[in-house]
């Protein structure tokens, strides 16, 4: 059985899927392939036939959110909702409303959708359009965020990867030419720079602290639409989730949700009912509905801070190479990378590790995710099923290849 997967989609620019293979010292997962879009919309690919039972797969059709061209926006009608539905006791009522029998108004209910939107309000003059031009003309669209006051904006590198120009739309309308000013790929993450000092940044949350079910409001100029940011709602679905982009990587820490994600999308905020961002929006499973992933805010905000300063932190590795196990709950340790931690410890192929330090460790996605809060040079202790006997292993981490 194979640990559920999915691969952040490529930018608008990008040319055919690539599949990437696991990295030695991250959990082995099986490479997927991404949808593009380039000029013209491409639907999914048609699903995949059944496999055998057992865990499920994302496989190919995942998509990056993220970058689009006019040229995409073709074809496309957008439809308008029609018509009201019946208002239960707790369903949405924005306004005072006229008692029947009396005439009398009653006074007005603070709902679920009047939440949504003063927090969006609230939030829209800190969501910007990023477009990555080439040559002159128009290349790819993302979202991003203020980071802070004085013009730091935070998106993903898969929207400003491989252009000329960076061009960042705020609310108003007002343009600026944007720095980039660091970006790592691995990561999927940039952050840029424009010369204002007026910004109104976001408010930041702790995405540790969300319970599944909470609700969760996206933010982003889907498919690069002229005007106000699109806006959508939805829960969290899961948490840790780990997929594998094109060109190898993998993403940990990963928030899964049901909150409409859609080309365009990628790099922009996704709000808890406070209006924090929580995490940012990445990555969409093109075969599947209503599976977006969003980076998980907390476990990178170290990294964030580090990309301000024009530094791209490194990530640790443990050395191993693991698959889901057959028997005890964990990952399965199938190959230990020569000179790496893992090596010059006493970890063995065949151990499955369940814990990191006291991170529980489930599945080999999940192992990515307690090695992704480290740094390297940090010394963890790694617990261990070894023929049923629980083994506690001191590994100091490593420098994962750039």
């Amino acid at each position: 059985m194979e640990t559920p997967v999915a691969a952040p989609a490529p930018d608008a620019r990008s040319g055919p899927p690539i599949a990437g293979e696991p990295m030695i010292g991250e959990p082995m997962v099986p490479p997927v392939r991404a949808a593009s879009s380039t000029g013209a919309w491409t639907p999914p690919p048609p699903p995949a036939a059944p496999g055998p039972r057992g865990r499920a797969r994302f496989g190919a059709g995942l998509v990056v959110g993220a970058a689009v061209t006019a040229a995409a926006l073709g074809g496309y009608v957008v439809g308008q909702d029609s018509g009201d539905a019946p208002v239960a006791d707790s369903a949405v009522v924005t306004d005072s409303v006229v008692d029947a029998p009396t005439g009398q108004a009653i006074d007005p209910v603070v709902t679920e959708s009047s939440a949504i939107a003063d927090l969006v309000a609230a939030a829209r003059p800190s969501v910007v359009l990023v477009e990555q031009r080439t040559g002159g003309f128009g290349g790819s669209t993302g979202t991003g965020f203020v980071l802070s006051t004085d013009g730091y904006v935070v998106t993903n590198n898969h929207v400003v990867a491989g252009g000329d120009d960076t061009v960042v739309t705020f609310a108003d309308g007002s343009t600026e030419a944007a720095t980039i000013v660091a970006a790592d790929p691995s990561r999927d993450l940039a952050v840029l720079q424009v010369a204002r000092t007026d910004l109104q940044p976001l408010a930041v949350g702790d995405s540790d602290d969300l319970r599944l079910g909470d609700q969760l409001v996206a933010v982003g100029y889907a498919l690069g639409l002229d005007g106000e940011p699109s806006v959508t709602s939805g829960i969290l679905s899961a948490r840790n989730r780990t997929i594998t982009e094109p060109n190898g990587e993998q993403l940990v820490n990963l928030l899964q949700t049901d909150t409409a994600i859609n080309p365009g999308n990628s790099g922009g905020p996704l709000l808890n009912m406070q209006g924090e961002v929580i995490g940012i929006n990445t990555a969409i499973a093109g075969q599947a509905q209503n599976i977006g992933f969003a980076i998980a805010i907390t476990p990178v905000m170290d990294v964030i801070a580090e990309l301000r300063e024009g530094n791209v932190p490194a990530r640790a590795l443990m050395g191993v190479t693991t698959q889901p196990s057959e028997g005890a709950r964990g990952a399965e340790i199938v190959d230990i990378a020569e000179s790496s931690g893992a090596a010059a410890s006493s970890l063995r192929v065949g151990d499955v590790v369940t814990a990191v330090d006291d991170a529980a460790v489930t599945d080999p996605s999940s192992l990515g995710s307690a090695i992704a809060r480290y740094q390297p040079g940090d010394e963890v202790t790694v617990t261990v099923d070894r023929n049923g006997t629980s083994v506690d292993v001191a590994v100091t981490l490593g420098t994962r290849p750039t």
